[in-house]
């Protein structure tokens, strides 16, 4: 009788040794990513194709937006660039017949030049015959004065030449304004595109109160999707715990809304850091340190998240009670 005894305060007390040692958490919470929905445009809302807790898929449409005068915003782009694209086209012609009135001005300066050395030659020859008495001196006179004219007509030409390449425009100018159409035009394409919005990941509509004809302003929250994948669990585990808690360990998860189904975990990542209530930080000032003790120690407590493995849908809800038991469990044997 004192051996059955005695084995049964051993086996309880080794019962006892090991709940101690086991780390578990009755005060976890389900947590999930969540996509809080709007839209990069604003304006009037004309169709909500989902319902609140409704289950979408990736790509599916969540609401519209008045395209109209997004549409029309469009329209303006493209006229603005087919308008700038004509001013392009003219400026090219401009420039193309500035560059031939150059060309005209270059001829006209290589004549001058030609008749300048004609009447130079002129000169010469005449010169040593007028001397000699062989032609009369007005001959000579006359070809000393075509000379001066043919090399006044040589500055004007080389005058006019300079002036016709300096007037000779570019199109820097109108290839800037087309490029800047195009990228109003691409803008307000995308803006058209954006006044339907759909759904970026599969998951549930959460917090749907707003209904068709509402005005809303860009990047407004309308109402916030809980994606399907990426469940996990965060349980609250005493500092003192924290030891013998490494990522990867295996964790059974439970949760409140049926208990009877142990969902596999591991153990993603460990808090590193929790806000301090009792320590007031007073920005360029002293620290201020409370005069009260208290002779009660509670220990601290950091949040574990634990990765869930294909949880079942019927279990999962955001914020929902759990309770997690770390390195043991049903779900870890």
């Amino acid at each position: 009788m004192l051996a059955v005894v005695a084995a049964a305060l051993g086996v309880g007390g080794w019962l006892l040794h090991q709940r101690s040692q086991a780390i578990s958490s009755e005060e976890a919470t389900l947590d999930a990513e969540v996509v809080h929905v709007a839209s990069t445009v604003g304006g009037r809302i004309v169709r909500i194709a989902v319902r609140e807790n409704s289950a979408v898929k990736a790509g599916d449409e969540l609401f519209q937006i008045d395209p109209e005068p997004l549409q029309l915003a469009v329209n303006q782009a493209e006229a603005d660039l087919a308008l700038a694209r004509a001013s392009l086209a003219g400026q090219q012609r401009g420039v193309a017949t500035q560059r031939s009135t150059v060309t005209q001005a270059a001829d006209q300066t290589r004549r001058a030049e030609n008749h300048l050395a004609l009447a130079q030659r002129t000169v010469q020859r005449l010169t040593p015959l007028a001397a000699k008495g062989y032609v009369p001196q007005q001959e000579l006179d006359q070809a000393q004065v075509a000379e001066r004219d043919a090399r006044t007509s040589l500055q004007q030409a080389r005058e006019q030449e300079r002036a016709a390449a300096q007037a000779v425009g570019t199109e820097d100018g109108g290839q800037a304004t087309v490029r800047a159409r195009e990228a109003a035009l691409a803008l307000a394409r995308h803006a058209l595109a954006s006044a339907t919005v759909r759904a970026p990941h599969d998951g549930r509509v959460v917090g749907l109160t707003v209904a068709s004809g509402e005005i809303v302003a860009p990047s407004q929250s309308l109402f916030t999707l809980v994606l399907s994948h990426g469940w996990s669990a965060v349980a609250n585990l005493r500092e003192s715990e924290l030891a013998r808690v490494a990522v990867g360990d295996c964790a059974t998860v439970y949760s409140m809304i049926d208990r009877r189904q142990a969902l596999r975990g591991t153990v993603q990542g460990i808090g590193a850091g929790v806000l301090d209530a009792e320590r007031i930080h007073l920005p360029r000032n002293l620290p201020y340190v409370q005069k009260s003790v208290s002779w009660v120690h509670v220990a601290q407590r950091f949040p574990v998240r634990i990765q869930l493995h294909e949880p079942p849908e019927a279990l999962m809800r955001l914020g929902a009670s759990a309770t997690v038991e770390v390195g043991h469990g049903d779900a870890c044997r």
